[in-house]
């Protein structure tokens, strides 16, 4: 590969291990081709694989043509998912975006390449809302509002890893209308605790008792706030203290509050991800990275929620369709190394100062508030001959 160029970061508390090092690989050029190179030099090292194709809508984009015959269509995706084949670990995960334009087509490619066992979910996620150019047919269409996630593993040591998210805001009203109470002193033992009306504990901080930032310290402080219900097992117990640690004949631990079970409310504040996501949001996404990308860009949250899923911070994630740099930009940002691919000259317009960006840590949206991104490592941008600079 040519021309290569490194873009350095600050160092940090969240620059990748060793900041000097190279933590990133943007490619421009055919991802076959790409891929092709790379298996001779990153074979057996890539965990994870999003991959964002075309999909085959029939109309053209602003970066793209996105109308191919299907055999077309398909031939390419089916070199491209071989290709990937020699670089990925035992336990490497794959995830394919598709509409339902391609959906049967690519699960069976997907079937063909890894085997219809392989198949570790297929995810429906809301990609739209009810607004927009969508809503021109409603009157005989129902308007377009989601996209699959197809998950493949290489070999059957892959699993995808169990994860939790925050309910949303309908479902935690629920709980946090009874949670009003905070332990002021949580690492002491439960007999030493002091535990206060959240309001009072709010007030005498300084702070303002407004519902909104009554929320935000329920939220963030969830270990420690807290809330007592009924429990017959404690409800004849004394102690001296305010609050007691117990243990059941089954040994099962409670905490006794005054004559009643304590609870917490961070073991209440989150929910298992299934196969139906309806919570990652597509608002004012044309902001986010700093790169317009009409039609195609991804949030940036969707795609830390497949990397998590798929992956450990250190671990290696491909992306052969780089769009926009979504992936590489939120594989930086959780600590992945990573190598993205693309053809297009919006590699050198959208991509690559995107990701220049997110190494200097001048890229605050998407996800980098969540993860407390302030920059770091690095990346190299090299070109394939057969691409024109």
């Amino acid at each position: 590969m040519e021309d290569r160029a490194t873009h350095r970061g600050p160092k940090g508390l969240n620059s990748l291990r060793d900041p000097e090092a190279v933590c990133g690989l943007l490619i421009h050029g055919d991802n076959q081709a790409a891929l092709a190179r790379l298996a001779h030099t990153h074979a057996g090292q890539v965990q994870a694989v999003y991959l964002d194709p075309p999909y085959n809508t029939g109309t053209d984009r602003d970066h793209y043509a996105d109308r191919r015959a299907v055999d077309a269509w398909r031939a390419e995706l089916a070199h491209v998912l071989r290709g990937l084949r020699p670089l990925l670990r035992p336990e490497a995960v794959v995830c394919v975006q598709i509409d339902d334009h391609q959906v049967s087509a690519l699960w069976q490619l997907m079937d063909a390449e890894f085997g219809a066992q392989a198949r570790l979910a297929t995810v429906v996620v809301k990609m739209s809302e009810l607004s927009g150019v969508k809503m021109a047919h409603v009157d005989t269409r129902l308007p377009k509002l989601k996209e699959y996630l197809l998950f493949y593993g290489n070999t059957p040591t892959a699993a995808l890893r169990p994860l939790r998210v925050l309910k949303t805001d309908a479902e935690l009203a629920g709980y946090l209308r009874y949670y009003s109470s905070v332990i002021d002193n949580p690492h002491d033992p439960p007999e030493a605790w002091r535990i206060l009306n959240l309001r009072a504990h709010l007030k005498a901080r300084g702070e303002p008792v407004t519902a909104e930032r009554i929320r935000r310290f329920q939220v963030a402080e969830a270990h420690r706030v807290v809330y007592r219900t009924n429990n017959k097992l404690l409800a004849g117990l004394h102690f001296d203290t305010e609050c007691a640690r117990v243990v059941s004949s089954t040994g099962v631990e409670y905490i006794w509050w005054q004559g009643r079970q304590l609870l917490f409310l961070a073991d209440h504040i989150h929910t298992w991800v299934g196969d139906l996501w309806t919570d990652v949001s597509t608002i004012n996404l044309n902001k986010e990275g700093g790169a317009a990308f009409r039609a195609g860009k991804k949030p940036e949250a969707l795609i830390q929620r497949v990397l998590t899923l798929c992956s450990e911070p250190g671990d290696l994630v491909l992306d052969a369709y780089a769009g926009s740099g979504t992936t590489a930009a939120v594989a930086h940002k959780l600590g992945r190394s990573w190598i993205t691919i693309e053809r297009g000259p919006h590699c050198l317009s959208h991509v690559a100062p995107r990701l220049s960006a997110v190494v200097a840590g001048t890229d605050q949206g998407g996800i980098s508030r969540a993860v407390q991104w302030q920059g770091g490592g690095n990346f190299v941008l090299e070109t394939l001959p057969e691409v024109e600079p």
